[in-house]
């Protein structure tokens, strides 16, 4: 009976003096972007049952996940480390700890931009880090910006200038980058010059200077979204020209369409200068609507045989006073705004 006491007392002793195993992944490791650190305690392993077995997860950057003290080579983001020990008898202890990377490497100038010249205050570099570590900035050169020292400012140099970014914290190299800004010249549009036409026709007006091109006002318009639509205003309008270039940057131009109501030149083909007061001269319709007009006419060896300026319908078939052949002429009429007509007449006798 004295003896089972003794061993009960020796199983007691040993039971009330075992050490559970306990696991140490280390202290976290705030490191630069890049470098390297030493994983583990000192020791990883204590109490229990030796040897341990260890589990690192997950696996990034570490050279051994099975080992008490890896390294984590290379590291460039942030890691949250499990490390689980097991001891001979299968007791397991569980630890955690991270790798943290200094946030100067986050930074930088940005990626080459522009602005519209004249259009913009100008154009933010730089990149904005949610950050509440120091960090230093300095932009050289500092022309054109409105602060050389800030994480983000504005730049509106006047000629294309590639800008160098330095951060600095102290603790970690140097963070440098570039960044080029180019001033863009903006385009200049141009609707044409102001047109005249008669009621009920259509005109197809020109734009220049831009890659993309839209009118107003959209209606009675045809293509509005292209540099050569079709109008055909009821009343005289005003158009305005919009235009973009591959910059984004843009300009405006308007144009007067004038609409002549009932006013429509009619070329009669045909007149018989017999003196009879019967369609005795060459008649165009409407022909005193257009004051500044002019008329040519020629015969069909290309001789001009009669020119008039503001023409009145007077011409009655005779060059320096002498009757001309029976036979068809052709004329070149400017009506002094914007069109020329071209077309034949025959005199008959």
């Amino acid at each position: 009976m004295k003896s089972f006491f003794i061993f009960l007392f020796i199983i007691v002793f040993v039971k009330s003096n075992y050490a559970q195993v306990s696991a140490s992944a280390g202290s976290p490791k705030f490191l630069c972007y890049g470098a390297s650190a030493t994983m583990g305690g000192a020791p990883t392993a204590t109490g229990g049952t030796p040897p341990y077995t260890y589990l690192w997860t997950p696996s990034t950057f570490l050279n051994s996940t099975t080992v008490p003290n890896p390294t984590a080579i290379g590291c460039t983001d942030y890691v949250l480390y499990s490390l689980l020990v097991i001891d001979s008898n299968n007791d397991t202890a569980v630890s955690y700890t991270e790798i943290k990377i200094d946030e100067i490497y986050k930074f930088n100038a940005g990626i080459d931009t522009g602005y519209c010249y004249g259009q913009q205050a100008g154009v933010q570099i730089g990149s904005s880090i949610n950050t509440t570590a120091a960090h230093a900035f300095n932009w050289l050169p500092s022309a054109g910006l409105d602060n050389n020292s800030a994480a983000n400012p504005f730049a509106n140099p006047t000629v294309t200038t590639t800008y160098t970014l330095t951060v600095s914290d102290g603790k970690c190299p140097n963070n440098v980058s570039y960044v080029t800004v180019t001033p863009f010249i903006p385009p200049i549009a141009d609707a044409g010059l102001d047109l005249t036409i008669n009621e009920g026709e259509t005109v197809t007006l020109h734009g220049t200077g831009g890659t993309l091109y839209w009118w107003q006002p959209d209606y009675n318009i045809k293509y509005g979204n292209t540099a050569n639509p079709d109008v055909w205003p009821i009343i005289s309008t005003t158009y305005t020209l919009y235009i973009e270039d591959q910059h984004k940057c843009s300009d405006s131009d308007t144009i007067r369409v004038n609409v002549i109501n009932g006013t429509f030149l009619f070329f009669y083909n045909t007149f018989t200068p017999n003196n009879d007061g019967d369609n005795d001269k060459f008649y165009i319709g409407n022909v005193d609507k257009f004051p500044d007009n002019v008329l040519k006419i020629y015969n069909r060896y290309g001789k001009m045989i009669y020119s008039a300026t503001n023409y009145a319908n007077d011409w009655d078939g005779k060059y320096l006073g002498n009757e001309v052949p029976t036979g068809t002429y052709f004329y070149i009429f400017d009506d002094g705004i914007d069109k020329k007509y071209k077309g034949t007449v025959t005199i008959m006798r």
